[in-house]
């Protein structure tokens, strides 16, 4: 993966984003399942898992 250093501006535009990205994806895999935030935070969880091991690999 290649690095880059961003300025802390850039930093929190990306990490807000980010934020807003995926909290309007599980609200909208919500409204369209109806599941519980329990089963949100499980996915999520192995998203975090999964790059964590992505992580490792390189």
């Amino acid at each position: 993966m290649n690095t880059k250093s961003f300025t802390d501006e850039e930093l929190r535009e990306i990490c807000e984003d980010a934020f807003i990205n995926v909290k309007e994806a599980c609200m909208r895999l919500q409204e369209r399942t109806g599941c519980s935030n329990e089963v949100v935070i499980k996915m999520l969880t192995n998203v975090v898992d999964y790059y964590n091991q992505s992580n490792n690999s390189m």
